[in-house]
């Protein structure tokens, strides 16, 4: 629906009430009627039409001609509000054919009015495979061609190419403003402290919150105390040589043995030799990444760390990512070349959440 036909659906008029009136059914479906299309007309415009939550569509197992919706909620292009409130079997049965629409709609009925019980209008959801996008404001829930009726309906083996028989997923209009998942990160240094670091780590916060589910909720300056293991990512930076004592160690391996994760910088050559002393303490085993690694595909795909403030080398385990590329101050700005370029920023800032996801991906694990 464009823009102007959804301004239209704002009520204009409303009924303005004064002692001794009438009230009679007209009037009260009026009233009432100006305060379905102000929520219609909200929803549109503020979240769209399309899926808010749920309504997963997935094949059964072994296929057949079933597929299993789940529960949610749907706002359709002139802004009812469709609740599925249990899971639904559908059967495409054995005669389909061809390209076909699943799609979600919204009904009503009256319910009541024996004698002179009152009556109510129900709100319901209707659900239906069609040939061809129905007249009637629906929500896709998804489509597939069936090249022979009775063939089994399957779930795509791949989700961005689905096939023949499998459920094409593409077309659902996802509009759910999901709340952020809000990350408690430390930042720790050792040895000196670079104020380019906490720079860093602020801009690619900000890039965070603009394209990611994740608001990142960064301390700086945090020490090593029994408060440490609270945070689900500590940053550790060393510029210099520097030992951990014992009891820093014990706060270290208590937050990876809670599930909390380490990403560690050396930002010069005598830290490097401090954390590889840190690493063995803690039984870490540190291996570089290669490039069918997760890290590398999500959200953004690399074929390669790209170049940091110091280089591209970067270190894995389970719980730890160590790098000597100086990543944190790249999100800032700086780079070997001097001046970075608009696309060498992007690119540290697109890696930094590739970090995050990796790193929010296998808290608690």
């Amino acid at each position: 629906m464009t823009d102007p036909e959804v301004l239209k659906i704002f009520p204009t008029n409303q009924v303005k009430p004064y002692d001794g009136m009438s009230v009679t059914a007209d009037v009260w479906a009026l009233a009432h009627a100006e305060h379905r299309q102000a929520r219609h007309a909200h929803d549109l415009i503020f979240h769209g039409s399309g899926i808010i939550t749920g309504l997963e569509v997935v094949a059964n197992d072994p296929p057949n001609q079933f597929v299993f919706i789940s529960p949610g909620v749907a706002v359709d292009p002139v802004g009812n509000v469709i609740v599925l409130p249990e899971p639904v079997a559908y059967d495409f049965g054995n005669t389909s054919e061809g390209t076909l629409f699943l799609v979600l709609g919204h009904g009503e009925r009256e319910v009541g009015g024996v004698e002179k019980e009152m009556i109510t209008i129900q709100n319901e959801f209707v659900i239906a495979a069609r040939p061809n996008m129905p007249k009637r404001p629906v929500v896709e829930l998804a489509r597939l061609t069936i090249s022979k009726p009775g063939n089994p309906i399957k779930n795509a083996d791949d989700a961005e190419h689905p096939r023949g028989e499998e459920l094409d997923l593409r077309f659902r209009n996802i509009i759910s403003p999901q709340a952020k998942q809000r990350v408690r990160v430390a930042l720790c240094s050792l040895g000196s402290e670079v104020q380019s670091v906490i720079t860093g780590w602020d801009y690619l916060s900000r890039e965070c919150a603009r394209s990611t589910p994740y608001a990142l909720v960064v301390d700086t300056q945090v020490p090593f105390s029994d408060d440490l293991p609270g945070y689900e990512l500590i940053y550790l930076s060393g510029k210099g040589s520097f030992n951990l004592e014992a009891s820093q160690l014990k706060i270290l391996r208590t937050a990876l043995d809670k599930g909390k994760m380490l990403i560690v910088e050396s930002l010069d050559a005598p830290a490097e030799k401090s954390f590889q002393g840190m690493f063995e303490k803690l039984n870490l085993t540190l291996a570089p990444i290669d490039d069918s690694h997760p890290i590398m595909t999500a959200p953004f795909l690399f074929n390669a760390p790209p170049q940091g403030a110091l280089g591209n080398q970067v270190q894995l385990d389970g719980r730890a990512i160590f790098s000597t590329a100086g990543y944190s101050l790249a999100w800032g700005g700086t780079l070997p070349s001097g001046q970075a370029s608009r696309a060498d920023i992007r690119s540290a800032h697109e890696w930094g959440l590739n970090l995050l996801e990796y790193c929010v991906q296998h808290m608690g694990v």
